[in-house]
């Protein structure tokens, strides 16, 4: 793994923090590197909450390295390229069955939101600016941000960040159902209280939860509702869910096993 990325376990969490000064720019190395971070937490069976973070305070990410992209611009093979190396490591992270929290200490911006949003929560601190400056340099994002957005705050707002090309601050994020909490201190703090909120939870309830909630935005009512039935009679034969129903009936702490 290249040194521009980082993977620290404890109680249950893996904080993966991109250090790539000064602004954590997603260059080719760092990409790799996030690919193998995102297969070695996947098959993790400890993990049971992710929060991928940024070094320096300054951004989560900066997206695409501008001197890589320049050189690409204009060369259909090239651009190709670039595509065909960052979708799939934002697809492995989409793809992670734990909550992901993606904790912004100062930007998310173009690639960076896009890797935001392959996350199941952002925390964001309130000096945070997100947004999609793309339009801007006469592009779109290309990364998953239009089909992604959208599906977070309805495709108005998403056509107006999109194509305007502005950041926002995390507070108005917020309020447009972009950001999900708004920390007073510093994001990478929050957000590790929150993991260790889910990381306490019984394991597979969660990554259950996290399921039915991926199959809601994706597929129709009904399969939807056939796909619940299945997660839960899943679910009721696990130990963590007799020692849940036990707990509450016997008035004291569960003690889940996560299995």
């Amino acid at each position: 793994m290249a040194e521009t990325v980082r993977v620290e376990r404890r109680d249950g969490i893996a904080v993966v923090t991109i250090d790539n000064p000064p602004v954590n720019a997603l260059d080719e190395a760092t990409l790799e590197a996030l690919g193998v971070a995102a297969t070695e937490v996947a098959g993790d069976r400890e993990v049971r909450a992710v929060i991928l973070t940024g070094a320096g305070g300054k951004a989560l990410a900066a997206g695409a390295d501008l001197n890589e992209l320049k050189e690409a611009l204009g060369n259909r093979a090239e651009m190709e390229h670039h595509v065909g190396i960052t979708r799939p490591v934002f697809a492995a992270w989409w793809g992670i069955e734990v909550p992901v929290i993606a904790a912004v200490d100062g930007s998310a911006a173009g690639g960076g939101l896009e890797f935001a949003l392959a996350c199941d929560l952002i925390v964001a601190n309130r000096e945070a600016k997100l947004g999609f400056p793309e339009a801007r340099l006469g592009l779109i994002p290309g990364a998953g941000g239009t089909q992604r957005l959208p599906r977070r705050v309805g495709s108005a707002t998403a056509l107006q960040l999109l194509a305007l090309g502005k950041l926002v601050d995390a507070e108005t994020a917020q309020r447009l159902g972009l950001v999900d909490v708004v920390a007073e201190g510093p994001a990478l703090a929050e957000a590790e209280t929150l993991a260790a909120k889910l990381a306490a939870m019984p394991g597979k309830a969660v990554r259950g939860a996290k399921r039915a909630v991926r199959i809601a935005a994706e597929l129709p009512l009904e399969q939807g509702l056939d796909a619940e039935r299945e997660l839960f009679l899943d679910l009721a034969m696990t130990a963590d869910a007799a020692e849940g129903a036990a707990a509450f009936l016997e008035r004291r702490p569960a003690e889940f096993r996560h299995r």
